[in-house]
């Protein structure tokens, strides 16, 4: 589904709204006007979407879960969960960008 040199981060407008009291986030999409509630996961993934590319995101959270995932299921994880903010609007996805 992604390539490893895309390169993803939030989208323009995007509201991220940490409650960490709660071990939630959420983010506002103002393009589809929706309140997206956010695990732990999903939460990590997208602060962990800064302009990066697919291969440094799966290194970067694999390092991040280590103690509670191991390698292959850090990537499945990951690569749901980017599927999913994608999907709600949340991310966006750059394909094929150059560095």
């Amino acid at each position: 589904m992604f390539c490893p040199t895309d390169r993803f981060e939030r989208a323009a407008g995007v509201v991220l709204r940490p409650m960490p009291e709660w071990g939630r986030a959420y983010a506002y999409t103002p393009r589809r006007p929706a309140l997206t509630e956010l695990n732990t996961t999903t939460w990590l993934i997208a602060t962990l979407c800064d302009g990066a590319t697919l291969a440094e995101l799966e290194e970067e959270f694999a390092d991040a879960v280590r103690r509670v995932a191991g390698d292959n299921a850090a990537r499945d994880t990951l690569h749901r969960g980017l599927a999913m903010l994608v999907e709600a609007g949340i991310i966006a996805r750059t394909e094929d960008a150059a560095p």
